[in-house]
């Protein structure tokens, strides 16, 4: 399996790129399951836990209003392949969810 690049954001903590296999299975263990996403623009999507709150875990940033609990990514995603994302949009999105 391919890997891909993605920024991972944490609470309290600059968003980071990582390298994670191109999948639902690379997501493992940064996102809390189940899944909900946000889509930022075309084909780029903010994935975070639908149940982070419930579990209390921290408030990590919040977007547009709605608070986003426990860590989360950015990641592009075409014909729900998921795909690397490009220096352009790392820079973007780290500045959006920088502390």
């Amino acid at each position: 399996m391919k890997k891909i690049k993605i920024l991972v954001i944490y609470p309290n903590k600059q968003p980071t790129i990582e390298e994670i296999k191109g999948n639902e299975e690379g997501l493992y263990g940064l996102v809390y399951f189940p899944y909900e996403q946000i889509e930022l623009e075309k084909d780029i999507y903010l994935i975070y836990s639908k149940e982070a709150k419930e579990n209390e875990f921290p408030l990590c940033r919040i977007y547009k209003g709605k608070k986003i609990y426990s860590n989360f990514v950015i990641v592009a995603k075409e014909f729900n392949t998921y795909k690397s994302l490009n220096k352009e949009q790392i820079n973007k999105y780290t500045r959006l969810f920088r502390i």
